[in-house]
């Protein structure tokens, strides 16, 4: 009986430390923080090289959409940033398929993010030509349109990374990437002359 009894406090344990280190506590955010919430395309992010305001880089390899939200409040809303970028779907159209993609995930982050006082950017897909039939430019795009009017109906900002990251005839434009998804350097300067803008609109 003794060693079932030590077997349930050591199980127990070993549970809560993995609970703390799924979602470990954030500290409070210094005052302007802007949060870039996303996958690995924000996770290999090198942020403070673009810019010396305070950021906190919450971008996760392999994250698609509902795993950003699993994680949203307790990264984001405790964090208590003024402002939150929020950038995903890639994964989504990968696992689940162009029809599986929606835009669901992305809304609730951004409400929960509007309701705590958090201003919020809504970031467009970028585009690809990584060979997944699930990675088509056409359902981007249309997955894209619906994150603009989100923000047009809600009041948030829209970063669109789309249209700089493309040539002049629509296609990606392979020179702003390393792999096909994710930028390159030159890729990622181009995105920060996007959002740049937007955030210091929205720290007035």
């Amino acid at each position: 009986m003794r060693r079932f009894a030590t077997l349930i406090i050591i199980v127990s344990l070993t549970s809560c430390a993995g609970s703390s280190k799924e979602y470990p506590p954030v500290a409070k955010a210094a005052p302007g923080t802007v949060a870039f919430m996303g996958d690995s395309i924000t996770a290999l992010w090198n942020l403070p090289a673009y810019d010396s305001s305070p950021t906190l880089n919450f971008g996760v390899s392999g994250d698609n959409t509902e795993q950003m939200l699993a994680r949203f409040h307790n990264e984001v809303i405790d964090s208590d940033p003024a402002i939150v970028v929020i950038l995903g779907g890639i994964n989504d159209f990968q696992e689940r398929g162009q029809s599986g993609s929606n835009t669901d995930a992305i809304v609730a982050m951004a409400s929960q993010a509007s309701s705590a006082g958090i201003k919020v950017i809504l970031c467009s897909v970028l585009p690809t030509d990584y060979p997944n039939p699930n990675l088509n430019l056409a359902e981007i795009e249309a997955f894209n349109q619906e994150l603009v009017q989100i923000a047009q109906e809600n009041g948030y900002l829209y970063a669109d990374y789309y249209d700089v990251m493309v040539n002049a005839d629509g296609s990606t434009n392979d020179s702003l990437f390393k792999d096909h998804i994710h930028p390159n350097d030159l890729g990622y300067a181009k995105m920060w002359a996007v959002i740049a803008p937007l955030i210091a609109e929205d720290l007035q």
